[in-house]
């Protein structure tokens, strides 16, 4: 039985939520499970901010402690893709020869975000995904304001995963909300930009997604263009570049390409 997990998903309620299942599971939780689903089992640590240095000699100076309820013990470790090489190297030595009581559960995006020698340690479990059916009825469920089409977008795009739906359909609304009407007024751009200038992350990512719907379902090559562009612009604020500029740049270019359209609610929807 290997001693060393990944949860590999989306990131989001439901993946932390997976983990601490499998935990329990692991350390034979039994009637305790509901503790360590709640994050209140004496016997789970969790570390769910990048894990450093000082959190593995924490860890290792636990190690010869027996479990308090019995069965097992675990450690969650939420941070590890963020984590530094030597925390991850520091990791890795407990990993190889982890005491036979003790599980380390990590949850990660992908498995390539961590060290080789580590990821070897490391058996994988996919994070359970539903259908685009599913995903919408639980959206609806949760946010019955939310528009259809909206919901249906998200779900769409979503590959199953709840966390991923709920983050889709909050940008593609905060996307919706915040471009202004075009009045024709030649300073259309420049209002955008400046509407959506405190949102940066959330409708770009909106719009990304989209965009990457559209050349899905249409092949169109303004589609994959524009998502193209709008890759460039992440990475472009990811650098601290200034968001208003590149959203004016940004929106000029896709303007040109003819991917925004006027939309029903008076704002530029993209079609």
């Amino acid at each position: 039985m290997l001693h060393a997990w990944l949860i590999v998903g989306p990131p989001g309620p439901e993946r932390l939520l997976e983990c601490r299942r499998y935990a329990a599971l692991l350390i034979e939780a039994g009637e305790q499970e509901r503790l360590v689903l709640a994050g209140r089992h004496p016997d789970v640590q969790e570390y769910p901010d990048p894990l450093r240095v000082e959190h593995v000699r924490e860890i290792g100076a636990g190690l010869a402690r027996p479990p308090l309820l019995g069965g097992g013990r675990a450690v969650l470790l939420g941070g590890l893709a963020l984590a530094t090489r030597e925390a991850q190297s520091a990791l890795l030595r407990m990993a190889e020869e982890p005491p036979p009581d003790l599980y380390f559960v990590a949850e990660v995006e992908s498995a390539q975000q961590i060290l080789p020698t580590l990821r070897s340690r490391f058996g994988r479990r996919p994070l359970p995904a539903g259908t685009a059916e599913q995903v919408a009825a639980r959206l609806r469920e949760e946010m019955p304001e939310a528009p259809a089409e909206l919901i249906a977008e998200a779900s769409a795009a979503s590959a199953g995963y709840i966390d991923a739906a709920r983050e889709r359909l909050t940008a593609l609304q905060a996307l919706d909300e915040v471009l202004p009407a075009d009045d024709g007024r030649e300073d259309w751009f420049v209002r955008a930009a400046s509407a959506v200038d405190s949102l940066a992350p959330t409708w770009l990512n909106g719009l990304m997604g989209r965009m990457r719907a559209r050349w899905a379902a249409t092949r169109d090559v303004r589609y994959l263009r524009a998502w193209q562009r709008l890759e460039e612009a992440r990475l472009t604020l990811e650098r601290k570049a200034n968001a208003r500029l590149t959203a004016e740049v940004l929106f000029l270019e896709l303007g040109d390409l003819g991917v925004l359209r006027h939309g029903h609610g008076g704002g530029h929807k993209v079609p």
